[in-house]
């Protein structure tokens, strides 16, 4: 059983006094940069589609997360070193007024989706323009970023208009892209598509991949939501199966850890599943921890693999069995508290050493200078022994 332990939180940045609103200072995403230093990206807008696209926070650290200065976006652009040396990032332009787009009719409409009236169109009916699959690309041995949209090949792939606007698909949203063991480039996306002529009922989990560098994209696999009616009295109401994570296993395997938690029902297990055929098949989704929003997976050198997850509050989870089959009691990070009264509960991790990861997360009552609590963007170390 490897024995986790907690370093000290160090405080990179805090919101306005008496700010309170989800979305800001919230949903870290942390990454390497090519000259080895660590890169902290965080969301200051509204967590609405109206904001996609809009400007977030960026910070730097060159002593591996002890210390933090804040830098513009575009000398904080990493990404994900290919093996033909460029670097691939996901990037979003933002959202459109409804009534500025020209649309085609809707393939259905319906009166709210989270109190708002929303429409689902074909992606193969909309104008190559306002295709959303974008990414950056800094090719091998250049030095300017270049914008460009990827092939996404998903069958009755759908696009939803809401809260007035039209929102370019957030490619890759989640920030986790991944090289697989073959070489391919992995991302996993929820999703609900047309099939047999009408829209899935709930979200899906879509393993996409790629193996021409990032330009062309294909569905590798699908896992469709399956409940357990036993462990989630609201398994039967949930929208699905949404936000999930992939781990490359040190066994060989794939696994996958899902959300469940929705506005409608409240809180929700997380789910896992695992694959020996390299993301092919799935065996049947079980149930993870009693709770569990974008879980983050990360195998260290030295065998360990740990999950970060939450609300209410966050967690890491640790496991020295190379399958994932068999994992340790959760540790807490932040406090479960009332609902939406503790953390965004979204977090990252980055590998530091073969034992030791770095967690970014935010914690809504961290306390500034003068002891006021306020909402922070914090990183620790979690150590695995």
């Amino acid at each position: 059983m490897p024995q986790i332990t907690l370093g000290e939180p160090v405080l990179i940045d805090q919101g306005p006094l008496g700010l309170t609103r989800w979305g800001p200072w919230q949903f870290p995403h942390l990454e390497r940069l090519p000259d080895g230093r660590i890169h902290l990206k965080f969301n200051v807008e509204a967590d609405s589609a109206t904001s996609y696209g809009l400007p977030a926070k960026h910070f730097l650290s060159a002593d591996e997360g002890l210390t933090w200065q804040q830098a513009a976006e575009e000398d904080a652009r990493g990404g994900l070193l290919l093996a033909n040396g460029d670097r691939l990032m996901p990037f979003q332009l933002p959202s459109l007024r409804y009534e500025e787009v020209e649309l085609p009719e809707p393939f259905v409409e319906e009166d709210a989706l989270l109190g708002q009236p929303f429409y689902v169109y074909r992606a193969a009916d909309l104008p190559a323009e306002l295709s959303g699959w974008r990414f950056l690309r800094l090719r091998s041995g250049e030095t300017e970023w270049a914008e460009e949209t990827a092939t996404v090949r998903i069958p009755g792939e759908i696009r939803i208009v809401r809260e007035g606007v039209f929102p370019f698909w957030p490619s890759f949203a989640h920030g986790h892209t991944q090289i697989a063991p073959d070489g391919s480039i992995w991302d996993v996306i929820h999703f609900r598509r047309i099939v047999d002529g009408k829209v899935q009922p709930a979200s899906n989990v879509l393993i996409l991949r790629s193996v021409d560098a990032g330009y062309t994209w294909d569905v590798l696999s699908e896992i469709l939501y399956q409940g357990d009616s036993e462990a989630d009295p609201h398994a039967e109401r949930r929208n699905g199966f949404t936000e999930p994570d992939v781990n490359f296993m040190p066994d060989g395997s794939v696994l996958c850890l899902i959300r469940t938690h929705d506005h409608i029902s409240g809180v929700g297990p997380s789910y896992w599943c695992r694959s020996q055929d390299g993301g092919r098949t799935w065996n049947r989704p079980r149930v993870f921890d009693d709770r569990g929003v974008l879980p983050r997976m990360l195998t260290l050198d030295n065998g360990v693999t740990l999950a970060s997850y939450g609300r209410p509050g966050l967690f890491v989870r640790a496991t020295a069995d190379p399958s994932g089959l068999e994992w340790d009691p959760r540790v807490t990070v932040v406090e479960p508290l009332e609902k939406r009264a503790d953390t965004c509960s979204y977090s990252r991790l980055l590998a530091l050493d073969e034992r030791t990861a770095l967690l970014a997360y935010s914690d809504f009552n961290y306390p500034d200078a003068q002891g006021r609590k306020r909402k922070s963007l914090l990183v620790r170390t979690v150590t695995a022994s």
